[in-house]
């Protein structure tokens, strides 16, 4: 038997056209004939090796694909994935990870692999959701993500013609910083999310400051009597104070010669709260002195009721 040399260049994808392809087909299948004068060992080889020539392997099974959004816009990615028979140990890790950091970007930044196996890989992704202060709190908008890059990028590879690989994963799953999530199954695209954190001081100032201002009007006995709302002086009663927020409010009233009244007003959004209060007379000097003088008569009239008791009887 003549030996014969096939040199083929099967490393590279210049050499590796589609003529040449055919070429080395034809010429292994053609020693099939002769594989009895072959140990077993050499057949078993050659069959291997037309069986990758004729058909690319599916090598490669995306699982899951769970992206975590930090409150900075950065995300974490969890990429599980299924490495499928005998390519299992035939793919260079180093190979894999350049697809899913080509998959993956999102940004002008490449994505940072923290860990990485045959299994799954972790990756911080830069700048994964762009974030914005609104009124509510804060808004994420999160960059789209096409997992066909990945395998372009693949067949663009020097093994394209004997793997192939789907990375779209089974399930896709982006979760917020309030843990608001959104699920996608069996996507080849990730589009943009649109989603608002909200901050619950933020969301209650928005509403508070957005509602319609309301007015107390205060009538008081006596009249003239200086009204104060929340420590401020506003001016005399009767009046109508407006342009208040809605909510309580601390109502104080002095007048002279009355007690200070201090009272809690609730204001309702775009209306007047009447209020009508008679202030209590406070006690004078005066009226404290003028108390001796009334008992001292009172004790007069009873002394001279108990000398004409006696004068009688006798």
């Amino acid at each position: 038997m003549r030996h014969c040399t096939l040199r083929h260049n099967f490393c590279t994808r210049e050499g590796f056209n589609i003529e040449h392809h055919n070429r080395y087909v034809i010429a292994l299948i053609a020693m099939i004939p002769h594989a009895r004068i072959l140990c077993p060992a050499v057949l078993c080889c050659v069959l291997c090796i037309v069986l990758f020539a004729v058909a690319p392997a599916e090598a490669f099974t995306a699982d899951s694909l769970n992206i975590t959004v930090s409150s900075n816009g950065d995300a974490i990615a969890d990429f599980q994935y299924t490495l499928n028979g005998v390519i299992e140990n035939a793919i260079p890790l180093s190979v894999l990870q350049d697809q899913l950091v080509q998959g993956l970007a999102t940004s002008s930044t490449p994505p940072q692999v923290l860990s990485f196996s045959k299994s799954e890989a972790t990756l911080l992704l830069k700048s994964f959701a762009v974030t914005n202060t609104v009124p509510t709190g804060t808004e994420y908008q999160t960059a789209p993500m096409n997992f066909s890059n990945a395998q372009a990028a693949l067949q663009n590879s020097a093994v394209s013609s004997v793997i192939s690989a789907d990375f779209s994963p089974k399930i896709t799953t982006v979760t917020f910083p309030d843990g608001y999530s959104r699920q996608f199954l069996a996507s080849s695209v990730l589009p943009s999310i649109d989603h608002i954190v909200i901050n619950p001081a933020q969301a209650g100032a928005a509403s508070t400051s957005s509602a319609t201002p309301g007015s107390i009007q205060v009538n008081t006995s006596p009249e003239h009597t200086q009204v104060f709302i929340d420590s401020s002086y506003v001016g005399e009663s009767p009046g109508v104070f407006s342009g208040l927020t809605p909510g309580d409010h601390q109502l104080m009233l002095e007048a002279d010669g009355f007690l200070t009244l201090s009272k809690n007003v609730t204001v309702t959004s775009g209306q007047t709260t009447l209020f009508v209060e008679n202030l209590e007379y406070a006690t004078t000097p005066a009226q404290q002195s003028s108390a001796p003088g009334v008992v001292f008569v009172i004790a007069v009239l009873a002394v001279f009721m108990f000398s004409i008791v006696i004068l009688r009887r006798r």
